[in-house]
């Protein structure tokens, strides 16, 4: 027996044993190397030294490699004729191909890529759409102010009182019967007469022009009348509104002055009266109690029937007052109390 090094042997000889491994798990392999590869796989196992037989040891002729025929067919498709396609082959890499197929963690989008790229391309395209809605709009007032005519402006002119007097004497000569009337001969008395024409016409002019300013700041600035006549009792509401609201804002509760409530505190309980009359009092089962400031509003549901302050039940207990917490009856001239929703 011979121990050789995993990695002195050589296909043919005959391992006995492993005498030595590095792994975990214990190999018991004993037989004949086949093959190269049966001794790689040895050594992945973390087989270290193995004892061997030399007189079982044989010799393993190799396999002739077998030359494969293909017809012209099968290499047009194998690619063989195409050399552009193997060069482009041997130029690509192995990272280039592991990249195509598996990118790395580096080349994915981060989450703010995800979230903010298509928000932002939503709020540019919104934003887009309002511009664009925007000048659609005001298009055609713009379209209106750049093709309205140019207004034109005049400023008045003051015309010398000199000149004023020769444009009145020319038209005094070419008016025929001007001329029968008598011209003064005072030129400076003409002129007197035409400043005060002149200054009529602006006096009229701005007679004219004023009375509308003043409608319409008149108009504008117009007080109330003072003269509005308001219902007394209309305008007693409209303070007692302002008075409560007042006593809010100051964190006092409003005290309504009217109706004024009526509460019974000498009155006997249902179960504080005389025997003789609870055993003639009738079923009495309340169901509903509403209670207003407003006498009128107030209603309880006594055996199924809606019943008011006066009314009777069953014509012999009077209801005399219904309160917030109780209902306040009468039942053969005895006035006794319940509590709100119970029955007898």
């Amino acid at each position: 027996m011979k121990i050789l090094a995993i990695q002195d042997t050589t296909p043919g000889m005959m391992i006995v044993r492993i005498t030595q491994q590095n792994g975990p798990v214990k190999i018991r392999k004993s037989g004949l190397i086949t093959s190269a590869s049966m001794i790689q796989g040895l050594i992945e196992m973390g087989v270290q030294e193995v004892e061997i037989d030399p007189e079982q040891t044989v010799e393993i002729c190799a396999d002739d490699a077998q030359q494969s025929v293909s017809t012209p067919t099968q290499a047009l498709l194998r690619g063989q004729f195409d050399t552009q396609a193997r060069k482009t082959d041997a130029a690509i890499n192995e990272q280039f191909n592991r990249s195509l197929f598996l990118p790395t963690v580096n080349a994915l989008p981060n989450w703010w890529q995800r979230a903010v790229r298509p928000a932002a391309l939503y709020v540019l395209i919104g934003f887009g759409g309002l511009a664009s809605g925007y000048v659609l709009a005001k298009l055609p007032g713009w379209y209106s102010q750049i093709t309205a005519p140019v207004p034109v402006v005049r400023h008045p002119v003051s015309v010398p009182p000199q000149q004023a007097a020769e444009s009145l004497q020319a038209s005094l000569n070419s008016n025929p019967v001007a001329q029968d009337k008598p011209v003064p001969a005072d030129i400076s008395g003409s002129t007197e007469q035409i400043e005060p024409l002149a200054n009529s016409a602006a006096v009229s002019n701005a007679d004219v022009v004023q009375p509308a300013v003043e409608s319409n700041e008149n108009i504008i600035n117009a007080e109330p009348d003072d003269n509005v006549s308001v219902s007394p009792e209309l305008m007693a509401r409209f303070n007692k509104v302002l008075s409560d609201l007042e006593k809010e804002d100051s964190g006092e509760e409003p005290v309504p002055a009217a109706p004024k409530v009526t509460v019974h505190d000498d009155i006997k309980r249902i179960d504080q009266l005389p025997a003789r009359l609870l055993t003639r009092l009738p079923a009495m089962d309340f169901s509903a109690h509403m209670y207003a400031t407003i006498p009128r509003d107030r209603w309880v549901r006594v055996n199924g029937q809606d019943k008011t302050e006066g009314d009777w039940i069953d014509d012999r207990v009077q209801i005399v007052n219904i309160e917030a917490q109780r209902v306040i009856l009468r039942f053969e001239g005895e006035l006794f109390a319940m509590t709100a929703l119970t029955d007898w």
